[in-house]
């Protein structure tokens, strides 16, 4: 998992898709549906704030015993406040290209 932002009370996430303000992300922490979290791009360290609508766990593969740091979650949800040029960075960073 390649980390594109940090959740402010721990953990990390990959931005894997964005769909105007919608958003989904693989996170190494999990957050309840209608939770409002926050956390900050790691490129440019840009406030990020994400309504959660869905959050699954998507792995390990591996024994149920798996330590929670091992787990990551699959979280889908709405971004609050987002200008266009932070779902621009957004958009560059789902495509893969370098940050600006």
């Amino acid at each position: 998992m390649t980390a594109h932002l940090t959740w402010t009370k721990g953990g990390e996430a990959e931005l894997v898709e964005l769909d105007g303000d919608r958003v989904r992300l693989r996170s190494t922490a999990s957050s309840a549906p209608g939770a409002r979290v926050e956390g900050a791009l790691r490129s440019t360290g840009t406030a990020i704030r994400l309504k959660v609508a869905r959050c699954r766990l998507c792995s390990p593969s591996a024994p149920s015993g798996a330590a929670p740091t091992e787990r990551i979650y699959e979280v889908e949800g709405r971004l609050i406040d987002a200008t266009r040029e932070v779902r621009a960075e957004l958009a560059r960073l789902v495509a893969g290209e370098p940050p600006h």
